[in-house]
Order: C-alpha cells, then sequence, then structure tokens
C-alpha cells in the first residue's frame, strides 16, 4: 500500500488473461510491439486488469471490477483466463469486499465491468458488492443499452443490469467529484463514455488511465488499440493527460499492463517512458 497524500492506495491484480496482440496495437506493425509485448503460438499476448482499492476516511472504493468468473469453458480458453476476481483480490490483500462503499468502472466492456456481478443462487446475475453504488457516466450507460455494432460484442448485460435492478447504479454526467480528493474525469475516446479517475490529496495526484493508456507501451503517443471507437479523440486525450502528468509529477495507474501498474513519467520522443525508480511494480506470481 502507498499513500497520495492522506489517501491510503493498493494497488491489486483482479484479472489476468490474454488477447490478441494485434487488437491491442492497432496499426501498429508486430515487428515493433512484440518486443514489448511477446504473442504466445495464437497471436495473444498477457494482459491484466489492474484495479485499486481506496481508503479515503472512512470510504471503501474500488476502482474497476475487472473481469470476473461468469465465463464457459470457452471462453476460459479463448481468454486463456485465470481463476481470480476483484473479491478474491480484496481477500488477498487483508480487506473485506463487503466494506467496498463505492464501485468505479471507467466503462462497461466486459473486461472491466465482468467483476461487479457473479453467478448466484439459481445462475443469476447478482451484485458482487451489495453494499457499494455502481459508478460510470451516463454516456456509457446509454452506449451499454445500445451498442454500436462495432462494439456489441465487448458488452454483457449481464455485468450491468443487475446493478440497475438492485438499485446501485450511479450514473454521472462528465467531471465529479464523487468523494472527496477522488474525481472521475469524462474522456471518451476508447468509448463514447469513457472516463479516468483522479485522486488529489495535500499536492500529490494520481491518474488512473483507463484504456486511454492501458499498459506502459501505450505511453507512445501514437500506439492506440483498435477497439478505440474514436481513436482521433484517444490521442487527443492521451495526449492532454500525459502532458499534464508529467508537468505535475502525478503518478500514472495502467489498466492492463501485466507487469507494472505505473510510476511517475518523463517526455521521450513520440511520447512518454516511466521514470525508472518510481515505477510500482507487480508482485511477483
Amino acid at each position: 500500500m502507498f499513500r497520495v497524500g492522506k489517501v491510503e492506495i493498493e494497488p491489486m491484480v483482479s484479472s489476468r488473461f490474454r488477447l490478441d496482440g494485434g487488437s491491442m496495437f492497432g496499426f501498429i506493425p508486430r515487428a515493433l510491439w512484440e518486443r514489448k509485448a511477446p504473442p504466445d503460438e495464437k497471436n495473444r499476448i498477457r494482459l491484466n486488469v489492474n484495479s485499486l482499492f481506496v481508503k479515503v476516511g472512512d470510504e471503501r472504493i474500488l476502482v474497476e471490477p475487472g473481469m470476473g468468473l461468469k465465463y464457459d469453458d470457452a471462453a476460459r480458453d479463448i481468454y486463456a483466463l485465470r481463476e481470480m476476481d476483484a473479491r478474491g483480490a480484496l481477500l488477498g490483500i487483508g480487506s473485506d469486499p463487503g466494506e467496498i462503499s463505492l464501485v468505479i468502472a471507467t466503462h462497461l466492456h466486459f473486461d472491466h465491468a465482468g467483476g461487479s456481478t457473479f453467478w448466484g443462487d439459481g445462475g443469476n446475475a447478482t451484485p458482487s458488492f451489495p453494499g457499494a453504488k455502481f459508478m460510470v457516466q451516463a454516456r456509457e450507460w446509454e452506449e451499454a443499452l445500445n451498442p454500436h455494432p462495432l462494439a456489441k460484442g465487448s458488452y454483457i448485460p449481464d455485468d450491468y443490469f443487475p446493478l440497475e435492478k438492485a438499485g446501485l447504479l450511479k450514473l454521472v454526467d462528465g467531471d465529479e467529484e464523487v468523494k472527496e480528493g477522488v474525481f472521475v474525469q469524462l474522456t471518451g475516446g476508447h468509448t463514447a463514455g469513457h472516463e479516468i479517475v483522479r485522486i488529489r490529496s495535500e499536492g500529490e495526484e494520481l491518474i488512473y488511465l483507463g484504456d486511454l493508456v492501458p499498459t506502459s507501451s501505450h505511453l507512445r503517443l501514437n500506439w492506440l488499440m483498435a477497439w478505440d471507437m474514436f481513436p482521433q479523440e484517444t490521442y487527443t486525450q492521451k495526449k492532454k493527460y500525459l502532458e499534464e502528468a508529467c508537468g505535475k509529477g502525478s503518478t500514472v495507474i495502467f489498466s492492463h499492463d501485466p507487469d507494472l501498474f505505473g510510476g511517475r513519467l518523463r517526455a521521450v520522443p513520440g511520447g512518454y517512458e516511466l521514470v525508472g525508480e518510481t515505477v510500482i511494480r507487480l508482485r511477483p506470481r
């Protein structure tokens, strides 16, 4: 655990999986991206869902619930999905999932929101954190209700409809301070309603970048994903927030990097890189 001012933060891995490398790097040639992310025989690269457990006073916040476990054997094989979820990750760091009062998702794609529910009694999707409000952008909710055909496969209704039914859904419209020092900010780009999470306290700042910058390899400005629905907006917002984080000395966190949670940045030609002594590394597997 580390601190951002008065705020205690515990990075944790909610999911480990694999995904096609070409989809993660869009138009970047394999000869370039495979140096940073070596693929397996199925062209899949290692990925995580890196989540945050945040303590703000008496509040307990989970940022990004991950993929969860609601997958059949075929899907588990496709994604090489490990048997783990956010609830298990919380228990692994000695925290009670029942204490979570707020869950924040950067967007509602299954790899980010799947862990918000689990298969309960009778095989029904049931909220994983029944004492917590689930926060997402209103624009993202609208997209999930009627997704574009190019994005439809990334939205799974069982991940989020049970939250609305249980009265746990909380929609925000744009930028908002949701708890003292904890902000969500609408970026768009990856999806119409994609948001990032910023934590500020006593002059320090952390930015959870979601799929705006999913891995440390994506610190190069023109390295975008094929999954970005609005790539020009992704580029613009990515440039804006990385430039700002570098200038202010903010810590950035990557949602999908399999080896590094994040760190502070310095500018290099074509983008940014992590400053070595500030890097937050994953615990050994």
